[in-house]
């Protein structure tokens, strides 16, 4: 697990024009959605005081203002967002493959992207079942929480549901950690071996759940990572005034920042499940599909 971890963050320094555009699409798609934002708060306020005052201070109070009094025309910035966010999400199976191809054998940027085209009804359909599987084990943990706090309803203790709500809340983020470990195997695998959708992700949940017992750990170990990052940014942002135009721009430099550092971690996260899978148990079934050229 060690070896894979530090072979993802190799792979990832070494992988940084597509870390780079990683960047790039998740910058535009937050431009995006900052200009529909604008655009509402202009047909909203016009020019007035509020409108000039976000410019140089973020102040939570005319945000609340915004939502009691302006929520008619909220739907137009909801609905906006909306069709950014499936644009994205489009987009994102996209990226993610490019990724995938990137820390898989060395090829250009421009063939990563090329390999991820190729690859995307097959990863379209596996994030269709990844977020299904989630979907679907959401609703049973509120379904069975609901019912032991409906059927301890009479017990004395009065920590009882909360309990509940406690072990129910935990049971989903480990079923959420499970299904996202698996998605990513499967779409690595489905890369490796050059298999559909429905038979990578069988192929996966058998290796997180059975024959590979490190998967788990490392996402763990992933994942404390981008929490130790997320820490660092949010006690930096503590000490970045967001009352002047200056702070607004280090504010929104350290954002860029720590979005940069995402990519980052997220071509690093492929790269050490990449690794492992390559490694003893997964090596007999790794067979790298080529990428399609034209002909001369």
């Amino acid at each position: 697990m060690g070896r894979a971890y530090i072979r993802g963050f190799v792979l990832a320094l070494r992988r940084w024009p597509v870390v780079l555009v990683l960047f790039v699409a998740s910058l535009l798609a937050g431009l995006s959605f900052t200009a529909a934002a604008w655009s509402w708060l202009s047909l909203a306020l016009g020019s007035s005081l509020a409108t000039r005052t976000l410019l140089t201070d973020l102040n939570v109070q005319i945000f609340i203002d915004l939502f009691m009094h302006h929520r008619e025309s909220l739907g137009m910035l909801v609905l906006a967002g909306s069709m950014l966010a499936v644009a994205f999400v489009v987009l994102g199976v996209w990226l993610n493959a490019a990724a995938i191809a990137s820390v898989g054998e060395e090829i250009s940027a421009s063939n990563c992207l090329l390999r991820g085209i190729q690859l995307y009804p097959t990863y379209l359909g596996l994030w269709a079942l990844s977020n299904g599987c989630m979907l679907a084990s959401t609703v049973a943990v509120f379904l069975s929480a609901r019912w032991l706090t409906r059927w301890t309803a009479e017990s004395a203790a009065e920590m009882t549901s909360y309990w509940i709500v406690a072990g129910g809340a935990v049971v989903g983020a480990l079923l959420w950690l499970f299904f996202a470990t698996v998605h990513d195997h499967a779409r690595i695998r489905s890369w490796g071996a050059g298999v559909g959708a429905v038979r990578a992700f069988a192929w996966a949940l058998a290796y997180v759940a059975r024959r590979q017992r490190r998967t788990l750990p490392l996402a763990v170990l992933l994942l404390g990572t981008s929490g130790a990052l997320w820490a660092v940014y949010q006690g930096l942002s503590h000490y970045l005034a967001t009352n002047s135009a200056f702070g607004v721009t280090l504010s929104l430099l350290s954002g860029e920042a720590l979005l940069l550092a995402r990519m980052f971690l997220r071509v690093w996260w492929f790269g050490a499940e990449t690794d492992l899978q390559q490694g003893r148990e997964g090596a007999a079934s790794w067979v790298p599909v080529a990428i399609d050229r034209p002909a001369a």
